[in-house]
């Protein structure tokens, strides 16, 4: 103890000596750690630079080159594929009243549409709009919504009244509003979707109308043409009722009508007849043809000699006069209901 106390000063020196030499251990340690850590990834990087290098092709300039190229041939891709994705309408925000005037401008346009291409409409017929059309106050949220959908009805309509169909039966489209209620006008059991890939937004429609098969290929033919993505989902194809079948009739094309009769057809010559006619012989009642007749070479009535046989040769009856068109496709009017998707790309980003 006496020792210790003498030399107290040397005792705290070497035990604050082991402490620093411990720290230090401990922090060359963890330094250690870390820098191991960082070699690993430092390899794993070495690793996959190596794996890039390798693959083909190798991303040297002309590579790089070429892939831009590639790129703009992928954005012109895109570019012209847009042509066939115009949208129906352009509207980013819309009030109450301008909606309420662009919906009776639109019903108007296609009224009068209807009549210019002899298209039948239903008496009073809405659109599938009529709860719109009996107020004048709209819930913010509910206005572009209804605005596409009208926009949409306007375009599937226009192709319709291209194909000159007999008549529009009826449409259905998704409900959208609180007052778009009951199944004869809405899609209950269908609704407006979002494509997960490309955000476009997706909505179906149902129309009901009347025609023959030629009608049926042209509006095929006008979707296809359409600069708007409307897509044809389902055809359900039935021949009409015979009320409706009957009103067809009134309006069909004189190709699928037979109009005048037929010549009546002679009725067939028996034989003894013909062989009167054949040899100019006399009727059974004496009429003249036969002998004594005129061209007769007895002028008694008497029968001549014996004539030499000639063969009998039936004779071949006449064909029937044909008399008026005749029917050569009796088609028969169709109710044809069509399932479309009305696709609309979201808006170009800048």
């Amino acid at each position: 103890m006496t020792w210790l106390k003498r030399n107290l000063f040397l005792v705290m020196g070497g035990v604050v000596a082991i402490a620093l030499l411990g720290g230090a251990g401990f922090f060359l340690w963890s330094q250690k750690q870390q820098a191991d850590g960082v070699t690993g990834e430092l390899d794993g990087l070495i690793t996959d630079l190596q794996k890039l290098t390798g693959r083909d092709p190798f991303p040297n300039p002309a590579n790089i080159e070429a892939t831009k190229v590639e790129q703009k041939r992928l954005a012109d891709l895109l570019e012209d594929c847009r042509r066939h994705f115009v949208p129906t309408t352009a509207f980013t925000n819309i009030d109450s009243a301008t909606f309420k005037e662009l919906l009776e401008n639109t019903i108007a346009e296609l009224e009068k549409g209807a009549q210019r291409s002899g298209v039948s409409l239903p008496e009073k017929f809405s659109f599938t709009f009529k709860p719109q059309r009996d107020t004048t106050v709209f819930t913010a949220a509910d206005l572009l919504p209804l605005a596409g959908e009208l926009a949409d009805i306007r375009a599937i309509c226009e192709v319709l009244y291209q194909a000159r169909v007999h008549s529009l039966s009826g449409i259905r489209r998704v409900p959208v509003s609180k007052s778009d209620q009951g199944s004869t006008e809405f899609l209950t059991s269908l609704k407006a979707t979002t494509n997960a890939v490309v955000g476009a937004g997706v909505t179906p429609y149902e129309f009901t109308f009347q025609g023959f098969s030629g009608e049926l290929a042209n509006v095929l033919e006008g979707f296809s043409r359409s600069p708007h993505c409307l897509i044809v989902k389902n055809v359900n194809v039935e021949v009409a009722s015979a009320s409706a079948a009957s009103a067809e009739g009134e309006g069909a094309p004189a190709a699928y009508q037979t109009t005048g009769a037929a010549a009546p057809v002679p009725a067939a010559l028996s034989n003894a007849e013909q062989m009167r006619r054949r040899y100019n012989l006399r009727g059974p009642m004496g009429g003249p043809g036969g002998p004594g007749g005129p061209g007769s070479r007895n002028p008694y009535g008497r029968a001549p000699g014996p004539t030499p046989a000639v063969p009998y040769t039936p004779a071949t009856p006449a064909a029937p006069v044909r008399r008026g068109p005749e029917t050569v496709l009796d088609e028969k009017p169709l109710k044809i209901t069509m399932l479309i998707d009305s696709v609309r790309m979201p808006p170009r980003a800048k």
